[in-house]
């Protein structure tokens, strides 16, 4: 027989995963979240506002690039995340530490490489998307000036997942709505208030990214001085126990994963994109504005997520399979809920969103006949959000990894099949990729709960 969990463990248990203990972690995460995608809306509208729409199609493609780089290696906050929270879960500060220092070595190394990398970007961007020669000018120009904020964000990325494995939602959003909120102030004040046009909105990411960084150090040394000071005192010793080979390789076996994963989920959103401009600028613009649409609610539903990655990484760290059960159906249950909120808000704005987002007729008048798409897409895809969160905390990268190969092969094959039909059919293609991605996830659960068996 199993042993009878004691009353301290019931009420740790009880305490630690209560609906209100859910929801305080949740939304500073919700509100902090939320500003991300307001930053792509604001560089949007700012172009959306000139006179030309292939300033709106640069945006677009340039935005894809770095969502490529940045999400390519998301894994440094991700892996990052479920290492300390499972630490975390062991109440052990000396492994937090270290993790600190790897994923800061590693981030540095990156950000460096990215921007020496700069001239083969440039090409294979050129060999990849579609777009027209003004559009293409204009997406260069973009990524040139936004490659100098990339060795900042990777460093943030690291410290930011500390930051949720430790479950300190409420210094996430301080410090995420801090530097989005930063790079919308310059976006207003460079694009309109100087007249500036796509280098405007680039600039300010750039700024933005660098303030970011500072004000995060300077966060983690007013809540955590003695970490930030044992982080300090471990980097430069002698014979470091950061420098790890061991712990490296696993580093890089979860990173490795999730690369692979992360290309793919955003090769998807590349192909949706490609395939529209292949029709003309018109329905590039449109299907921009409905992917803007669509990472408000991502963000928002990330909110559960990440409550989730905290949670079940606490849970496989303490080995307590009703704190992970508990997690896993309470967290579902709040954004699943929250998902048919969002789907409700979403159809019913479509004509004032829209109106902010562009002054022009043709385009306006095109995305709206295909809003339908963007009310399915928070009830459709929040399970993918949850799932992800879930094998996150539990740093099952493999499955991630493999989910989303089958979730692709299916995604392109869809976009082959009902391709024929215009935006309405690559638009359910990508609708329908979206629920696949939570249900591979979903058979696959019985990996993350034999984690937390004695």
């Amino acid at each position: 027989m199993a042993p009878q969990p004691s009353k301290q463990d019931s009420q740790i248990l009880l305490e630690r995963t209560s609906w209100r203990r859910i929801w305080a972690i949740s939304w500073p995460v919700f509100i902090a979240t939320i500003t991300i995608p307001l930053v792509g809306a604001a560089d949007t509208a700012m172009m959306g506002r000139l006179d030309d729409v292939s300033f709106v199609g640069a945006v677009a493609l340039g935005t894809l690039v770095f969502n490529f780089l940045y999400f390519g290696v998301g894994f440094l906050r991700m892996c990052t995340t479920g290492l300390v929270a499972q630490a975390h879960g062991r109440e052990d500060t000396k492994t937090i530490e270290n993790l600190i220092i790897r994923g800061l070595v590693v981030a540095g190394i990156l950000g460096i490489t990215i921007n020496l990398a700069a001239p083969l970007i440039h090409l294979v961007t050129d060999m990849i998307l579609t777009g027209s020669t003004q559009v293409k000018a204009l997406m260069h120009n973009y990524i040139s000036i936004r490659l100098y904020a990339v060795p900042a964000a990777l460093a943030s990325m690291v410290l930011v997942g500390t930051l949720f494995g430790r479950q300190a939602m409420r210094l996430v959003m301080v410090q995420v709505a801090f530097v989005n909120m930063t790079n919308l102030i310059l976006n207003l004040v460079f694009v309109l208030g100087l007249g500036m046009e796509i280098e405007g909105v680039a600039w300010a990411s750039v700024i933005a990214q660098w303030l970011g960084l500072f004000a995060t150090l300077a966060l983690l040394r007013w809540q955590w001085r003695d970490m930030l000071a044992g982080v300090a005192s471990r980097a430069f010793r002698r014979n470091p126990e950061w420098f790890d080979l061991p712990a490296f390789k696993r580093f890089f076996v979860i990173g490795g994963d999730l690369v692979i994963r992360t290309m793919l989920l955003v090769l998807s959103e590349a192909v949706l994109l490609n395939k529209a401009a292949a029709v003309d600028d018109l329905s590039l613009a449109a299907v921009q504005l409905i992917l803007v649409m669509f990472g408000l609610i991502a963000f928002g539903l990330d909110a559960f997520a990440h409550a989730a990655e905290a949670m079940v990484g606490e849970a496989v760290g303490r080995r307590n399979p009703a704190m992970l059960n508990r997690t896993v159906f309470r967290t579902n249950i709040m954004a699943g809920s929250a998902a048919m909120v969002i789907g409700i808000i979403v159809w019913f704005s479509g004509p004032a969103f829209v109106g902010i987002m562009t002054t022009q007729d043709d385009l306006a008048r095109l995305t709206l006949t295909h809003w339908h798409w963007a009310a399915l897409l928070a009830p459709v895809a929040f399970l993918a959000f949850q799932m992800d969160g879930i094998f996150i905390g539990a740093t099952q990268s493999k499955d991630m990894r493999n989910a989303m190969i089958i979730s692709s092969a299916g995604f392109l094959l869809l976009v082959f099949l009902l391709g024929g039909y215009g935006l309405n059919g690559l638009l359910a293609a990508f609708t329908i990729y979206l629920g696949m991605r939570g249900l591979t996830l979903l058979m696959r659960m019985g990996h993350v709960r034999m984690m937390v068996q004695p």
